[in-house]
């Protein structure tokens, strides 16, 4: 190993930058340099900037310390990540990696893309049995970290939890081995406690949100005063006067922790039934408060001891009592450098692979200059090797060295694996993340379909639920128009380019002005590229996409002499003559739309779907197949209802299509009617007889038009028809 390899330990808490930088001999370390530098106020305070008040805190420590050239460790907050331990069965070694990747995909609640995550193994030569530790943190919360340290020029090597780097000092410090007895070390932060164990080289973590914080409120409401003085007088509550009252008032908050950390070490022990917790050490400056130590080891029934200074390193001069003053805070920072050295007991790497990536790059220069001293003297080596390889392999410590090399090459080939993966499934990922966002343009866009349909101005007194109403309309006078299919196909485009929305509108018409193929053109088409740009809108319609499919006429026939003209509804619970499509029930009836509450189940050969339901002042539609036992819905519009201000009106969701008349078959109603079109094509006349009267002329057509989403837009309600 090579002599005086150094690397930086850095901490982000709540109430203060902690960093060390030691420096490594062998198996020791020293301390170099060091820094505390607390924050100007705690993050956890009210009406503050977080960001902000760390960027003034890095701002000095930048300042002050030298980071150049030496390999940096930074920690995110244990509550931030995620811990899972889960035991393998015994499998081949090589099969590991692969059952630990499907186990990290069971155990982290995020897609597994959208994390980034390590693990550690714990094995131990006399059991078969092997245990993993998987940790993840969302990408997110990665990027704004090493965001924040890269505006100081910070670029670290290495992210792990803070939690992990508890358990690094604490082993490393404490010489804990592979045989050891069970001992918890309790984090308690300022905004969160880690509850970490350690028993024979491996460790178990649970965090909750509970720390110092929560002591400062109590205090706060309790005294009547604001969270900066209660701060300072929980800091002071040493010396205070007022010490009993404080601690009555923090009381509730002392009762809360113990449940929490009871109910963690108890969660640990039921699965290590054997090996009852008999080792306790607290870590964090809320262990200054009086009594809580004392309080913990009366409720856990052990002995907590606070970390007031190391036993491995130590700083000295001038800096030692300073040092040792705030031993208790900087236990993470010292865990981090520990792993930049290679003195971790568990190496767990959070980084982005890209983040990695960039940091080579940075120092290519130097790469390739040792690799013109490599090219230098490779003949050399070609007769000095053979030599080498002989005395190496004579070691006593070959094997040792041999299995760490190995190891190494494993975990770089998954780090590989990794970055591969992630390379690939950036474009679909940005488009998954992009459609989340936006969710809500699916409402807007079925909004503006149902205002570009209505704006071809249907007859009003079509929504009536009365139909005497409708007798006084002429067959051949009921316009009416049904949106009878909504459809949106989201087309996926580089990352950085346009994203598109393809909809198509399946629209049935009838029209009085003897031109239907230019109809739609001149209402729904209008509309369309009338309202293309408004900003309220989080997308724009391209005008030159939209196209529109000429109607195909469908022809309603004559109904048998004798037989209803189908002006009047058929009776409750009735059926409609097989001579004619089966007509639509009223509300509640059971015959041919058969789907209101509380009607009676429809006669043989087939129930209606849900259309015939009614609503003031507009009419549900049954549009859709004829079939046997039901059909598919529409959207029918019969006109919009009697309006009360300007806001446009709105429809309301079609019912199912009505069923085959009473013992018989579609292909009987299908007899009666002459079309151009097929059954697919008839399909929305059947379900609504009383309107598309016999004579009546009615066009089928499709409009299709290309939406181009806003990038990062937001949808508005403002200026957007009701839904």
């Amino acid at each position: 190993m090579p002599k005086n390899q150094a690397a930086w330990g850095i901490e982000i808490g709540a109430f203060a930058i902690k960093a060390i930088r030691l420096e490594r001999d062998g198996d020791n370390v020293s301390v170099v340099d060091y820094a505390y530098i607390p924050h100007a106020k705690p993050l956890s305070s009210p009406d503050i900037d977080p960001v902000e008040i760390t960027r003034l805190t890095l701002q000095q420590f930048v300042a002050a310390k030298n980071l150049d050239g030496v390999k940096t460790v930074v920690s995110v907050p244990g509550n931030v990540g995620l811990a899972r331990f889960v035991k393998l069965p015994p499998v081949e070694a090589k099969q590991i990696a692969n059952l630990v990747k499907f186990e990290a995909a069971q155990q982290i609640p995020f897609p597994i893309e959208e994390v980034e995550w390590d693990y550690h193994q714990f094995a131990s030569a006399d059991s078969p049995e092997v245990e993993v530790g998987i940790f993840a943190i969302t990408k997110e919360k990665v990027r704004d970290r090493l965001a924040l340290y890269a505006e100081f020029g910070i670029r670290p090597e290495i992210v792990t939890l803070g939690s992990m780097a508890v358990f690094n000092a604490m082993t490393y410090d404490l010489s804990l081995g592979e045989q050891h007895k069970p001992a918890v070390f309790l984090d308690i932060g300022t905004q969160s406690t880690d509850v970490v164990i350690a028993e024979n080289g491996r460790c178990w973590i649970r965090s909750f949100a509970l720390g110092g914080t929560n002591f400062t409120e109590a205090l706060s409401e309790s005294f009547k005063i604001n969270y900066s003085k209660a701060d300072r007088l929980k800091a002071e509550s040493a010396s205070s006067k007022y010490a009993r009252q404080m601690m009555q008032a923090m009381r509730p908050v002392f009762g809360d922790l113990v449940t929490d950390v009871q109910r963690s070490i108890g969660s640990y022990q039921m699965s290590h039934r054997d090996h009852p917790i008999e080792q306790a050490w607290g870590v964090g400056s809320t262990f200054r408060i009086p009594g809580l130590r004392k309080f913990l080891g009366q409720q856990l029934n052990v002995d907590v001891q606070r970390v007031d200074e190391f036993k491995r390193i130590r700083v000295e001069g001038r800096d030692a009592a300073d040092f040792a003053a705030n031993s208790v805070n900087m236990v993470t920072a010292y865990g981090l450098a520990l792993q930049g050295v290679g003195l971790a007991s568990i190496s767990v790497n959070l980084s982005p692979v890209g983040n990695l990536r960039e940091k080579v790059w940075q120092a290519k220069n130097r790469w390739f200059i040792a690799a013109a001293s490599v090219a230098a003297v490779a003949s050399a080596g070609l007769f000095v090797r053979p030599l080498m390889e002989k005395q190496f392999v004579s070691g006593d410590t070959a094997l040792s060295r041999a299995t760490q090399v190995t190891s190494t090459a494993d975990g770089l080939k998954n780090r590989l694996q990794a970055a591969q993966g992630e390379g690939g499934a950036g474009s679909s990922k940005a488009n998954v993340q992009m459609l989340l966002d936006q969710r809500g343009i699916w409402p807007q866009l079925v909004r503006d379909a149902v205002a570009a349909t209505l704006s071809s101005d249907p007859k009003k007194e079509l929504a009536t639920d009365d139909p005497a109403e409708l007798v006084k309309i002429p067959n051949d006078q009921r316009r009416l128009i049904s949106l009878q299919e909504l459809k949106g196909e989201y087309a996926l485009k580089p990352e950085g380019g346009a994203r598109t929305i393809q909809v198509e509108m399946k629209i049935d018409y009838v029209h009085m002005d003897g031109k239907p193929n230019s109809y739609l053109d001149g209402t729904v088409g209008k509309w369309l590229r009338d309202h293309a740009d408004r900003k309220e809108v989080p997308y724009t319609i391209d005008p030159a996409s939209i196209k529109i499919a000429e109607g195909k006429e469908v022809v309603v026939a004559e109904p048998e002499s004798g037989k209803s003209d189908g002006a009047t509804p058929p009776e409750a619970g009735g059926t409609t003559p097989p001579s004619r499509p089966p007509a639509g029930g009223a509300p509640g009836s059971g015959g041919g739309m058969g789907g209101a509450p509380g009607a009676p189940p429809p006669p043989a050969g087939g129930g209606g779907g849900g259309g015939g339901t009614t609503s003031p002042g507009r009419r549900r539609g049954g549009g859709g197949t004829v079939r046997s036992g039901g059909g598919m819905g529409g959207m029918s519009l019969g006109g919009p209802a009697p309006p009360s201000d300007d806001k446009p009106s709105t429809p309301v969701d079609g019912g199912g299509g009505s069923g085959g008349p009473a013992g018989g078959s579609t292909e009987a109603a299908a007899e009666t009617q002459k079309s151009s079109g097929d059954l697919e094509q008839l399909a929305p006349l059947g379900a609504m007889p009383m309107i598309y009267g016999p004579g009546a002329k009615v066009y089928s057509g499709t409009v299709r038009f290309t939406a181009v989403l806003r990038g990062g837009a937001k949808p508005s309600d403002q200026g957007a028809p009701a839904s």
